[in-house]
């Protein structure tokens, strides 16, 4: 339980702190030279471990080698982008709702694909963090409804793959550890982001950017070692231990909650009582949630 409570915290902190550095980057850098930056730092790194022998990239002959590229396919590669669009194309309030029904989505498309089992303590407690995130978005003051209808279908394609990229690597798993499926999600966002980021003209620029101001630097490595390496090496192998739906809910919550706090703190967001109210819903579902993952243990 101990290892658990590390992952689950290691994700939560990176994954929710991550905002800050995106804001502070998409200032001065594209959303993809941003992405190819942070994957291809991230992809680099590994490819220097797999040379020094410290990652193993084992993958003839193994059952679940789809699910281990579908992992990468799935996130960062199409999660990211339909991500991009999305926020791009409706609200940030609607593509904050979009992203809470990620656990829902989570569980529903892992009975119907993977024939997982569903309790009432477990659909409790993913409709009980959705109420609180939606209580503290709709309520809001900056609560709004814009957004196209190409952007409404990216952000839910984007729900679907972040749900299957938990479904793929719970799958994976079951022949990879936790640092070898990261460094193919690496690999592979790497080399996709990169090669987008060429075409629509932006060559070493992603890159000598980051050499203009220590700032910028430490955000990028921020990002791309400990939020991209670190967190998905930990959320990954997180999966081995809970199933998708379960894992995804309390990491996702607790980002969420984490996020929020931050941003009143640190970048002066505004608050109310539907911050006060929905944060405190969407810990009673993370409650649940942990009660639930115990009886697995």
């Amino acid at each position: 339980m101990t290892m658990i409570i590390f992952l689950i915290a290691m994700v939560s902190i990176g994954w929710g702190v991550a905002f800050i550095s995106l804001a502070t980057l998409l200032k001065v850098m594209a959303p993809m030279q941003l992405l190819a930056a942070r994957w291809g730092i991230t992809g680099f790194l590994f490819l220097i471990l797999i040379v020094c022998g410290k990652v193993k990239l084992n993958l003839k002959g193994q059952k679940n080698l789809p699910f281990l590229i579908m992992t990468g396919l799935f996130e960062p590669c199409a999660y990211s982008i339909l991500e991009a669009y999305g926020v791009k194309l409706t609200s940030a309030s609607i593509s904050a709702i979009f992203v809470a029904t990620i656990p829902c989505m989570t569980l529903i498309l892992g009975i119907i694909l993977f024939r997982h089992k569903a309790d009432v303590k477990l659909v409790l407690s993913l409709l009980i963090t959705f109420a609180g995130v939606a209580i503290a978005t709709v309520f809001s003051p900056a609560f709004s409804i814009g957004g196209t209808r190409t952007g409404m279908v990216c952000m839910m394609l984007g729900v679907i793959a972040a749900s299957m990229y938990s479904l793929s690597s719970k799958k994976a798993s079951a022949d990879f550890d936790a640092t070898t499926v990261t460094a193919v999600m690496a690999l592979e966002g790497g080399v996709l982001f990169n090669i987008i980021a060429l075409v629509q003209g932006y060559g070493f620029d992603t890159y000598s950017i980051l050499l203009t101001d220590w700032s910028i630097v430490g955000n990028m490595l921020f990002l791309a070692v400990f939020c991209a390496f670190a967190s998905y090496v930990c959320y990954n192998k997180l999966l081995n231990y809970v199933e998708p739906a379960l894992g995804n809910n309390i990491v996702s919550s607790l980002s969420t909650v984490i996020g929020v706090v931050c941003g009143i703190i640190i970048m002066g967001d505004l608050w109310g009582w539907y911050t006060i109210i929905g944060m405190g819903v969407t810990l009673a579902g993370v409650w649940l949630a942990s009660m639930r993952m115990r009886e697995d243990l």
